[in-house]
């Protein structure tokens, strides 16, 4: 039996398959969630079991940093720097 498309739901035959991120696709249900660009093996890039082109790939943003003790102490040393720093020394 041929497998559903992971887009569209239909039946995918093996000369249409494409078999990515654990899934069947049709040739043309095969494109970036984005932009819709048409995607093969070869420029598609997964993420979370989705397909995308390299332009809409989605970044990994970090979290912000708490104030730790650590990091105030580190912010604190770098403003003392920046105060004491004469402009135009070369003496560092």
């Amino acid at each position: 039996m041929n497998p559903p498309c992971a887009r569209c739901g239909k039946i995918v035959y093996p000369t249409e398959k494409v078999n990515c991120l654990d899934k069947n696709w049709h040739k043309g249900c095969f494109h970036c969630e984005v932009c819709k660009m048409t995607l093969n093996m070869k420029n598609y890039k997964g993420y979370d079991k989705k397909p995308y082109c390299n332009a809409h790939y989605p970044k990994q943003s970090f979290t912000i940093v708490t104030d730790t003790p650590e990091n105030l102490r580190l912010r604190h040393q770098s403003e003392l720097q920046i105060i004491y720093t004469v402009p135009g020394s070369t003496d560092r």
